[in-house]
């Protein structure tokens, strides 16, 4: 079975229920292991978008990368995602953030996830449930990751809710 770490981020028509939504459909592919505190953040954007929650999950699952993302792209588009501008708004967003820490070049598709280091509604979420995970091409650890951001969109964990697995 391949370890994978994936993103979940909404920020309209109620994201906690988005993100838990999610997870329910991503549980009929995947064996979820661990599942990240809630985090609230701005957008990449810093414009006038509603704040963002996003959560880590570490799953298991025989399923290679590219089924995985077409699972993720299927579920999107189950739960309504329309793409309208780039890092705009979303009822759901769902990345895959690792496979097996290995390392992964497809046209549609790179692992580990080329701007993960960039942003901390990841790796905030992933310190707190793989606090040891190294980054398969820059061997950095997810805490020097972390604190070589030079902005941390205001992340914040969301006291008092959590997603159920």
């Amino acid at each position: 079975m391949s370890k994978i770490i994936l993103g979940l981020g909404s920020n309209i028509n109620n994201p906690l229920i988005q993100l838990q939504n999610a997870v329910d459909y991503l549980k009929q592919h995947f064996f979820i292991l661990k599942v990240s505190s809630i985090y609230i953040s701005q957008s990449l954007l810093k414009d006038e978008q509603p704040d963002y929650y996003n959560i880590i999950l570490f799953c298991s699952s025989d399923k290679t990368p590219l089924e995985i993302l077409q699972i993720a792209k299927d579920i999107e588009n189950q739960m309504g995602r329309i793409k309208i501008k780039e890092w705009g708004e979303r009822v759901i967003d769902i990345d895959i953030i690792d496979y097996n820490n290995s390392i992964y070049d497809y046209d549609n598709l790179n692992i580990p996830h080329k701007q993960m280091k960039y942003r901390s509604f990841v790796l905030k979420p992933l310190m707190e449930i793989m606090p040891d995970y190294i980054h398969p091409q820059t061997k950095q650890t997810v805490m020097e990751m972390y604190e070589s951001l030079d902005d941390d969109f205001n992340i914040k964990i969301l006291e008092g809710t959590s997603i159920n697995i």
